[in-house]
């Protein structure tokens, strides 16, 4: 147990340097934030100013403009560089490339420190859990940002409705209404609404935001634009039918969900209940985990375990997983 002193302090020092690491990142997205919304209230009032000169280029400072798409703001990048940010979603995650690389780094640190103290071979599965659980994370995120997003679409097709029934073009219509939705829509529509500058094409921007954020409704109302400004017709009632159907989708899956509560709770208790006794065997009798590791037919069985918690959770995850 003496031994366990030293490696008991080292995770309490790293536990303090995340958490002064979390702080930092808060203040410093709280800070950002600020400066969006500040930008995208200036931003909204030149937009109202040339809606009102009929068509006339409206030239903006470099000072009020809000960023651009990545194709029209950032430095030139690899094309596989890009095909692989969009094939991840990576402008979905609502993650700054700075948190990204701290986290990166201190998984790095960690691996790093149990490569030292006990092998390469227990580094390289420290960084391999760090990877996985950094994955989950991200994936549960960006469920939660999706899952928020189709509830605040109804609100804002029901705006556009509203704006299109008094006499708003629908290029008008859809600036206006994305100027007051809340996050993280109101993220996506502002870089819709910004890509209008480069491309007057609204379907094309939709379309656009599918394939970052992966939501079909999303694909519908690039349909639906592209169908209007091609042939015409009433738009506000075709939005106004969207809406209604993304309501009643989400009070179905609201249903289901509340109905497959047990079984999904059945699932995340199976699924964590190994990995948590593993976790205490390890930090309470480390003797005995260490033993076994040097042991060969040990480790095939730790690995062979591991291999079997894996696939299990891919099972539970299928089962539960009602659509």
């Amino acid at each position: 147990m003496t031994g366990a002193v030293p490696a008991i302090l080292v995770l309490c020092a790293l536990a303090c340097v995340l958490l002064a690491l979390a702080l930092w990142l808060f203040a410093s997205a709280r800070r950002k934030q600020a400066q969006q919304s500040v930008q995208s209230t200036l931003r909204r009032g030149l937009d109202i100013r040339r809606e009102l000169q009929a068509g006339e280029p409206l030239h903006l400072p470099d000072a009020f403009a809000l960023p651009l798409p990545a194709q029209a703001q950032q430095l030139p990048q690899s094309d596989g560089l890009r095909r692989i940010k969009e094939y991840l979603g990576y402008k979905a995650w609502g993650i700054s490339p700075r948190t990204l690389n701290t986290l990166a780094l201190t998984a790095l640190g960690l691996a790093v420190i149990a490569g030292l103290q006990g092998g390469a071979l227990i580094g390289a599965m420290v960084l391999g859990l760090c990877l996985l659980l950094s994955t989950f994370a991200i994936w549960l995120r960006l469920g939660r940002r999706r899952a928020k997003m189709l509830t605040q679409l109804p609100g804002f097709l029901d705006n556009m409705v509203r704006l299109l029934s008094i006499g708003n073009s629908l290029h008008a219509a859809f600036q206006f209404a994305s100027s007051n939705v809340p996050q993280p829509l109101g993220t996506a529509l502002q870089h819709a609404s910004a890509s209008l500058n480069v491309s007057p094409d609204l379907g094309q921007a939709m379309a656009q935001l599918e394939r970052t954020w992966g939501l079909p409704e999303f694909g519908l109302l690039a349909a639906v634009f592209r169908m209007t400004t091609r042939y015409g017709g009433r738009a506000d009632m075709v939005l106004e039918r969207v809406s209604s159907y993304i309501r009643d989708r989400q009070s179905a899956e609201r249903e289901l969900h509340s109905m497959s509560a047990e079984v999904r709770l059945s699932a995340w208790i199976l699924a964590l209940l190994p990995i948590v006794v593993g976790t205490m065997i390890m930090l309470l009798n480390q003797g005995y985990f260490m033993r076994m590791w040097n042991d060969v037919i040990g480790q095939k069985m730790i690995f062979i375990a591991a291999a079997l918690q894996v696939f299990g959770s891919f099972l539970l995850y299928r089962l539960a997983r009602l659509r």
